[in-house]
């Protein structure tokens, strides 16, 4: 053998034993780094998706130190992650503009709303930045809480939007519904059905009892989407995030759908909402990240969830009763005369 095959042998050898000795793990371009940016992996808060993440057990060990006995260390995970989900600024503070004008945006009338680009002016992308910059900074990473901007004070439940009673929109669902665009044709997906006004008062400013039953043609545009939640669920506890992502990076900064139906809130509890007859859906989906300080954050995205009636349905902890004024008030497409119908007769008026 002569001097420069022996060299080649060797060197193959001593490969071949550090990759034995690294055993499965992955090479270094493969592994996962911690986060430092807000990335983060999509999945529940356990130790293998943890595992997975850091890149061995030793570092997730090592970034707990609680030592390595799994069950203890999933009790530490998952003190972590409910730490995480404690609300940590209020959604009316996040877009820096005062409770007052976050809830009339929520019940459909702001500068946001109203103003169509004309000759270089009221551009959306610049008259609303701070939603895409909010979105990219804090949205997904942090909880955002019940919108109140220091209002209870002097005026409880001022974001009555959010509110049934003393509970926030307890059946568990917040839809927006809009019936214009500010960049163009609205694409609609609903048609509206009727509309108890009373339940939303405090957005129409209409004292007396009053209702509404609409005769909607198939040109009339109105789009409307929403999430639904079951009680004391992750999805519950970043139910405001979910409406951010929804109502203002979603419908109004990508879309530029805008205006309210008359008499409603743009957006609000089901209950609060007109009857229709369908509505898109969105889902959060769970995720965290660690650092390297091993703090915990979440790390939120959200996906397609079909329909919105369709997907309550499923929800295997609301009653057959949440289910049953749920069902009324999305009742299902080509079903809106016959919900007309019975929403008349409840209002004690006979429909021919």
């Amino acid at each position: 053998m002569n001097s420069l095959s022996f060299l080649l042998t060797l060197t193959s050898s001593i490969l071949a034993s550090e990759a034995a000795l690294r055993g499965s793990q992955p090479a270094p371009s493969q592994q996962r780094a911690l986060s430092t940016d807000g990335t983060g992996f999509q999945g529940s808060c356990t130790v293998n998706n943890f595992t997975d993440f850091v890149g061995t057990r030793a570092k997730l060990e090592s970034l707990l130190g609680v030592g390595s006995d799994i069950d203890i260390m999933q009790t530490e995970l998952t003190a972590r992650c409910t730490a995480a989900l404690d609300p940590t600024i209020d959604l009316s503070d996040t877009i820096e503009k005062g409770p007052q004008f976050m809830k009339n945006f929520f019940d459909g009338g702001t500068t946001w709303n109203d103003n169509y680009e004309k000759d270089g002016s009221y551009v959306l992308a610049e008259d609303a930045a701070i939603i895409k910059s909010k979105y990219n900074s804090i949205a997904r990473n942090i909880v955002f809480d019940t919108p109140d901007g220091g209002t209870s004070v002097h005026y409880p439940q001022y974001f009555s939007n959010f509110f049934k009673g003393d509970q926030e929109c307890p059946l568990g669902v917040i839809e927006c519904c809009y019936t214009s665009s500010r960049t163009g044709a609205l694409d609609g997906n609903a048609e509206m059905c009727a509309l108890d006004m009373t339940n939303s008062a405090s957005s129409n400013h209409i004292k007396a009892r009053s209702f509404t039953v609409y005769d909607t043609q198939s040109s009339d545009d109105t789009y409307c989407s929403g999430f639904a939640y079951e009680k004391g669920s992750f999805g519950d506890s970043v139910k405001y995030n979910t409406l951010f992502h929804m109502a203002m990076m979603t419908n109004l900064f990508e879309n530029g759908r805008v205006k309210n139906v008359p008499g409603a809130p743009m957006c609000g509890c089901v209950s609060q909402m007109p009857m229709i007859d369908n509505a898109a859906c969105v889902k959060p989906v769970e995720g965290y990240t660690i650092d390297n300080t091993g703090k915990i954050n979440v790390n939120l995205s959200w996906e397609d969830c079909g329909d919105l009636k369709t997907y309550y349905n499923s929800l295997e902890e609301r009653t057959d009763v949440e289910k049953y004024f749920v069902n009324s008030q999305i009742v299902g497409d080509g079903e809106c005369a016959a919900g007309a119908k019975s929403f008349l007769n409840d209002q004690m008026l006979v429909a021919i």
